[in-house]
């Protein structure tokens, strides 16, 4: 089953809409446990119920992603990797209450590590690296490349159409790769675009 499927607990879906942002100098940051494929589901029962419920208790919500980008027979799709599958971060000015309230929620198994005693919030440095990594302060995006180093791949597009090279260098930052041509009995090095290169 995952998120889409009902769950014994049904959320309004006509009140997805995000809660003004809060100011509460009592906040911190915890993480939620939730059922991997459920992280969605979770995040509107923090953001819509739990903030009803309790308010001014509940502040921002996370499911940190990360831009993943990929190539597949010349055709370049980017897609949203969540970075902790299976955990949802929130802001919480938490008691003993609400604690109840999360743990008792369905797909949710509760706050990490073990789901015992009173949960631990997570520190400003670690939340700033956080974000930092869901927003791309990190300057990286993931590529995943379908061919490696040495691996012999034909070109699909541009000058160099149907052309067969061997793979020397990939540099996923730039989405550029080195591929080694003999052309009229020498050895020819031209970097091309990931998209523009298939395996053969």
């Amino acid at each position: 089953m995952t998120e889409e499927e009902t769950s014994g607990q049904e959320i309004p879906e006509l009140e997805e809409d995000q809660p003004d942002e809060k100011n509460n100098d009592n906040f911190k940051w915890f993480v939620v446990h939730s059922f991997s494929g459920y992280e969605k589901r979770v995040k509107r029962f923090l953001d819509i119920q739990l903030s009803r419920k309790y308010p001014d208790k509940v502040g921002e919500v996370l499911i940190p992603t990360q831009e993943v980008s990929s190539t597949h027979r010349g055709s370049k799709s980017i897609r949203q990797k969540k970075l902790y599958p299976g955990y949802v971060f929130v802001q919480l000015e938490l008691n003993p209450e609400m604690i109840m309230d999360i743990r008792a929620m369905s797909n949710v198994s509760g706050f990490p590590p073990m789901n015992q005693g009173y949960p631990q919030p997570l520190s400003e440095e670690e939340i700033s690296r956080l974000k930092g990594q869901a927003e791309g302060s990190d300057r990286a995006r993931v590529v995943r490349v379908p061919y490696s180093v040495g691996q012999t791949v034909r070109v699909t597009e541009g000058p160099f159409n149907n052309f067969t090279g061997v793979v020397e260098s990939i540099n996923p930052e730039r989405g550029r790769v080195r591929v080694i041509f003999t052309i009229f009995g020498r050895k020819a090095p031209v970097e091309i675009d990931f998209s523009q290169v298939r395996p053969v």
